[in-house]
């Protein structure tokens, strides 16, 4: 990987250093650059991972509030219900146990998404995973060679604040576009495709 670096930085392309500073970041972050001991299925041996990007936690504000709302629920069932002994005290309890159980089941379920479902930009190709569920993902790729256009998009006004977007790649493949959704920093991911895609064509990697 070092070596990689070294002869990507002789090229003077503007993305090697915008990918500086997020180099070493966690594997287990949303913008990881030139990840270590990071693989997938059906990389080649003699290719890289230049970027791991997964969504900017701020897209998963909606799910942190309805958890929080959830692990509230009990209380406010007993401000609520504690006048009313008829109710009973079991009642109340399983009802909040009951929150408890969907909040965490929907806590582990929301992380494995967001975990599982990764963008992946080597010295070849795009890779694109999409985690559903435990049973279904979607696995997509395109070479380099293969895409025809890179832009990005701000995705609401909390993109602006948090900066994350979406950036499309129009291809020539049987996938004819990719999106990657609400990722962080969408103007370095699109210069870095652009910088890799120019030097691809001109057999510099």
């Amino acid at each position: 990987m070092n070596d990689l670096l070294t002869k990507l930085s002789k090229t003077n392309k503007t993305f090697v250093d915008r990918l500086q500073g997020s180099i070493g970041a966690s594997n287990l972050g949303t913008f990881c650059a030139f990840p270590e001991e990071v693989e997938f299925n059906g990389q080649e041996s003699e290719e890289h991972i230049i970027l791991l990007v997964r969504q900017h936690l701020a897209v998963l504000i909606p799910q942190y509030l309805v958890i929080i709302i959830l692990l509230l629920a009990p209380i406010l069932f007993f401000f609520i219900f504690r006048g009313m002994p008829e109710i009973g005290f079991g009642l109340m309890f399983g009802s909040g146990f009951i929150c408890w159980l969907v909040a965490l089941s929907f806590a582990v379920d929301t992380f494995f998404k967001w975990y599982f479902t990764v963008n992946i930009i080597t010295d070849q190709r795009v890779i694109d995973v999409d985690f559903d569920n435990v049973l279904y993902h979607k696995f997509s790729e395109a070479t380099l060679e293969k895409i025809e256009d890179v832009s990005h998009a701000p995705a609401g006004l909390l993109s602006s604040i948090f900066d994350y977007g979406d950036v499309f790649l129009q291809t020539a493949g049987t996938e004819p576009e990719f999106k990657f959704k609400g990722v962080p920093r969408p103007r370095d991911v699109q210069d870095t495709l652009l910088d890799l895609i120019e030097m691809a064509d001109k057999g510099q990697i």
